[in-house]
């Protein structure tokens, strides 16, 4: 906001609280050099013989007075800029027709622009609307008066002159000094819409980073605990040994991805999960540790470009860790896990059994599987589903379309899906 403005409005907020209008210092001053001008020039004897007959009609006294009452009413020019119009205009009027002091012109000029400039725009229309209509008056006047015609071209020039310059200015500088304070509102605004923008771009960072920590290191951490508790559990040695390296792999194998996730992000790359652990034949080892006779069926077409597109290729992916990793943490067997093409799009659906006393839950987990079928453009539910038997279970279901948001069509969605059976 301009520094003018918020002193009108400084001003303005005195005004009200006190109930008289507030004299600014830079008012005082003003006023001082107007009641100096006029002093001066009323000793200097510079002055004119008026309009009303050769010579002044009143004496150089009593101009001085008229005129330094209306240099007092300019103490109120920002607070109360109508009285200046009010007071100084008809005073410094009434001496350029009947006194002749140089000095009312100046205070005329005042008198019309402190309106403008600084009263409301309602003030500044109603104070040029008044002005233009005394200036035609004032010429229309001078016409049926009978003066002659050089006084008649005298008065018309000194009512123009007098009317529409400081009438002109006062509404040139108000409209750039408007025109600046939308400027700085709209760069305002524009600082919090950055701000604001810059914010939710931060937080979209941490969800992502969030959901890929989920994605990546959950599944591990899941193994681990499975593993290292079922070894707790076994008498046999050997059965011992086998599921407490199962565990260190898995331990070792988040440790892995999480520095590639710290790389990523250190290097400010694209945050992309990484890839050395995170990937269909590891989500079928997950599951096979949990219940060896699962049943994983995996469609190569998934990882070929030319049928599945990157992105979508990714969403599948971490749908998948994410539906493999709620199976080892709170599913029981049987598992059964079909990923492939179907109908012209990537179908995904995971069914395991579960233990019915167990709470169904609805954590980050089952949120990300709908944002990441979202961010492509397809859809992904899960929920408790029965068994063959009746028996309680789990069923999560994802469709994706061949080619995300974005992404440019290529190969034929159409073409029969090839199936892998993966550790049956």
């Amino acid at each position: 906001m301009p520094a003018d403005v918020r002193a009108d409005a400084s001003a303005a907020l005195d005004t009200a609280a006190v109930g008289a209008p507030r004299v600014t210092r830079r008012d005082l001053l003003a006023a001082g050099i107007y009641a100096a001008l006029v002093v001066g020039l009323a000793l200097s004897g510079v002055s004119n013989s008026g309009f009303l007959g050769e010579g002044a009609q009143w004496s150089r006294g009593v101009s001085a007075a008229l005129l330094l009452a209306a240099c007092a009413s300019l103490c109120w020019r920002r607070s109360r800029p109508l009285v200046p119009f009010v007071v100084a205009g008809p005073l410094a009027t009434a001496e350029i027709i009947g006194g002749g002091q140089i000095s009312a012109y100046f205070l005329l000029f005042e008198a019309l622009f402190v309106p403008v400039m600084h009263g409301s725009r309602r003030v500044a229309r109603t104070c040029t609307v008044i002005a233009i209509a005394a200036a035609g008056t004032a010429m229309l006047a001078a016409l049926l008066g009978g003066l002659p015609g050089p006084a008649v071209f005298l008065v018309a020039m000194i009512a123009g002159l007098m009317a529409s310059t400081p009438l002109l200015w006062g509404w040139e500088v108000r409209h750039h000094r408007e025109a600046r304070g939308a400027a700085e509102r709209l760069a305002d605004l524009e600082h919090e819409l950055a701000e604001s923008r810059a914010a939710q771009a931060v937080e979209a960072e941490r969800r992502s980073i969030a959901h890929d920590l989920h994605d990546v290191i959950a599944g591990h951490l899941s193994a681990v605990a499975l593993h290292s508790s079922l070894a707790a559990s076994l008498e046999d040695r050997e059965a011992r040994e086998s599921s407490l390296t199962a565990s260190r792999s898995s331990a070792q194998a988040a440790l892995r991805d999480l520095r590639s996730m710290i790389g990523v992000l250190a290097d400010e790359g694209t945050g992309t999960l990484p890839s050395a652990t995170l990937d269909w034949p590891s989500l079928a080892a997950r599951l096979r540790a949990r219940d060896p006779s699962a049943r994983v069926e995996i469609a190569p077409a998934l990882t070929d470009p030319a049928r599945v597109g990157p992105a979508v290729q990714a969403a599948a992916l971490r749908i998948g860790a994410e539906a493999v990793t709620n199976a080892v943490r709170h599913g029981r067997a049987p598992i059964r896990l079909t990923a492939g093409i179907q109908e012209g799009a990537v179908r995904i659906e995971l069914v395991n059994g579960r233990d019915g006393a167990e709470p169904l839950g609805a954590g980050m987990g089952r949120a990300a599987l709908a944002h990441r079928a979202l961010a492509v453009g397809g859809t992904a539910s899960s929920g408790p589903e029965p068994g063959a038997d009746g028996s309680p279970g789990w069923r999560v279901e994802a469709v994706l379309p061949l080619r995300g948001l974005g992404e440019s069509s290529g190969g034929s969605a159409d073409e029969a899906p090839r199936t892998e059976m993966i550790g049956r």
